[in-house]
């Protein structure tokens, strides 16, 4: 009876674990999204260097800023393991910060496992944590999306401070490219000059879109926490409030194949 006993004790144990690893495994899933900014390398602090790292789970890329240059991939989890694919960046040259540059890039290729704790994000390399970061408030991001959609047209443009992401299928993944802190900049600064109360009740100068003469376009931009989007315009001619907004907006998706 007592050997009965202790059996159902050690399943019970075993499966309580189980359900815990699997929680655990989960709860990495759901959570391994948004911005980090990076803490540590290799136990170096290296937080002078502003270095972050952004998962989209959305479409499973990773992007961010390696010290010097922006850079772009596709990673997976699967299972609690962490996959990370080649990387692709710009090629600006900073010599003062070439080395931290590099060792960010070996410990992004060498991270098989992940911990996500109280919004800190630590990387392994099997048992040994590589890399520290903590995770950016929602509150601080920003945001922008385009779209023109009609019978015969589907394109869909996101951007960050990382990636631009571009869809012309329903069907296809997105393409996305890293975006250079310039674009970026030149974003936030026509950003800038828009009244984003007043983006919803803004008038397009042309009605092509009621009679299919053109695609209906909108803007959407997530500001602290606050998305604020415009109502329907042409696709092409947005209203003069936004319209140079649009137009960078259009222009850096160009660059995308």
């Amino acid at each position: 009876m007592k050997i009965v006993i202790i059996l159902s004790v050690l399943i019970s144990l075993n499966t309580c674990c189980n359900s815990k690893t699997m929680a655990v495994k989960e709860t990495n899933l759901m959570t391994l999204n948004g911005t980090y900014h990076v803490k540590t390398l290799n136990n170096n602090d290296v937080s002078v260097n502003n270095m972050t790292i952004n998962f989209n789970k959305e479409v499973g890329v990773i992007s961010g800023f390696s010290g010097c240059n922006r850079f772009t991939g596709t990673y997976s989890l699967e299972n609690g393991l962490l996959k990370v694919g080649p990387l692709a960046s710009t090629k600006m040259y900073c010599q003062d910060r070439h080395q931290i540059e590099s060792e960010m890039q070996q410990v992004l290729s060498k991270a098989n496992n992940i911990l996500i704790e109280d919004g800190m994000l630590k990387l392994l390399s099997d048992k040994k944590i590589i890399l520290v970061a903590s995770k950016e408030q929602d509150n601080k991001s920003v945001s922008f999306n385009y779209s023109a959609l009609s019978r015969g047209r589907f394109l869909d443009i996101t951007i960050n401070d990382s990636i631009i992401s571009i869809s012309k299928n329903r069907e296809v993944k997105p393409v996305s490219k890293a975006i250079t802190s310039e674009n970026w900049k030149k974003l936030n600064s026509l950003l800038e000059s828009i009244s984003l109360d007043s983006i919803s009740t803004l008038k397009s100068p042309t009605e092509a879109r009621f009679y299919d003469g053109a695609s209906i376009g909108t803007l959407k931009i997530s500001k602290n926490g606050t998305v604020y989007e415009s109502s329907s315009f042409d696709h092409g001619t947005p209203p003069q409030e936004i319209e140079a907004l649009v137009k960078e907006i259009l222009s850096l998706s160009e660059n995308i194949e």
